[in-house]
């Protein structure tokens, strides 16, 4: 089919993380290429933390469920879903993340629309790893009529059955990353991302106290916004870092903020692909990452050496890996390495994958 229909896109909200900002990036793209597109979101995101826009010409409709009893909320959700769906009938319906994924196979059954779901993160802890939640999840995922994964990891979670009606899709990378013009002098250690228990800022700050007085003159700053930052904030103050550490928020041009940087660090505990160090890569910034589970920081680094990867919670061998890193001659080799690698992410080659698994495949 090469006619782009109408589809409907379903995340939790539209607040500034990487799986939303894939789901913005592609709502812009379909509409784009001509398709009637529909943005589903649970709620919209309070004052404080700030949303990804979209193509006003996309409609938007918020379920708007919540409520101190998760189970009321979540059949009110998945009522109201269906209902949508029902109304839109879409040609397909696509859904990110772990909750989302099981309300829209819940409130798609028995409906005619092509349902893809999208795991952006390691199954075993969206899903759950124990034996009786893994096979509970793989048999909900078979009413999907495809899945999309970011990595090879992350597929071996699930039924070979669900498997061989896959595909893998990188995230992409907006293309103002890859002509934003790189800084002569690089300076500072910088991470973005929402401050989360997942992304583990602590360990990048434990990780910078242990060498921050080799490198007097950069910084380390931190880029996002979240729940944690008082309690991250009082850990700097604990390890008597305040003059050195920089909290800046959520920045709309994180573009040039990366092309300033010496080296770009992720500490996450998981991911699946991660839109940070993928755009920090496409900026030529030198990167080092956990090497965390579902492969993702893996499949980008490892067989192109395009980066460290260092193991999860190791303060030292994160701080080691740095310190590489801020050799001028080693900055050099591998922010060449990471600019080269970061054309695998280019928006047009990413959203062709998108539209011909969603729309074509059968």
């Amino acid at each position: 089919m090469s006619v782009m229909r109408k589809i409907i896109l379903y995340i939790d909200s539209m607040q500034k993380g990487g799986a939303n900002r894939v789901m913005a990036n592609l709502a812009d793209y379909f509409k784009e290429k001509g398709a009637d597109v529909i943005l589903v979101n649970d709620m919209v995101s309070n004052d404080d933390v700030p949303e990804y826009e979209v193509n006003i010409s996309v409609k938007r409709i918020i379920l708007n469920e919540s409520g101190s009893n998760a189970i009321i909320s979540n059949l009110k959700r998945i009522k109201k879903l269906r209902k949508v769906i029902i109304e839109e009938k879409p040609d397909c319906v696509l859904s990110f993340m772990g909750p989302p994924n099981v309300r829209m196979l819940l409130a798609s059954v028995f409906l005619p629309c092509r349902k893809v779901v999208s795991v952006r993160n390691d199954p075993n802890r969206e899903y759950g790893n124990n034996i009786i939640k893994k096979f509970l999840t793989n048999c909900l995922f078979l009413l999907a009529n495809g899945c999309v994964f970011q990595t090879e990891d992350a597929s071996k979670y699930f039924f070979n059955r669900i498997r061989s009606k896959s595909t893998i899709i990188v995230n992409p990378v907006n293309e103002l990353f890859f002509n934003t013009p790189s800084s002569e002098i690089r300076k500072n250690i910088v991470t973005v991302g929402r401050l989360f228990p997942q992304k583990n800022h602590k360990l990048l700050i434990h990780a910078f106290s242990l060498i921050s007085s080799q490198y007097p003159d950069d910084r380390l700053i931190i880029y996002g916004e979240g729940p944690l930052k008082s309690e991250l904030k009082e850990y700097v103050r604990k390890l008597g870092i305040e003059e050195r550490v920089v909290f800046s928020g959520a920045i709309s041009n994180v573009n040039e903020e990366l092309s300033k940087a010496k080296v770009f660090v992720l500490s996450s505990d998981y991911e699946g692909l991660p839109n940070a160090l993928m755009e920090a890569m496409a900026c030529g910034t030198a990167v080092v990452s956990t090497d965390c589970p579902s492969g993702g920081p893996k499949y980008l680094l490892k067989e192109s050496n395009a980066g460290i990867l260092v193991s999860c919670n190791n303060a030292d061998e994160m701080a080691e890996a740095i310190s590489v890193m801020m050799n001028e001659e080693k900055n050099e080799l591998y922010r060449e390495r990471a600019k080269k690698k970061s054309t695998d992410f280019l928006p047009e080659t990413v959203f062709d994958k998108w539209k011909k698994f969603l729309f074509e495949k059968k």
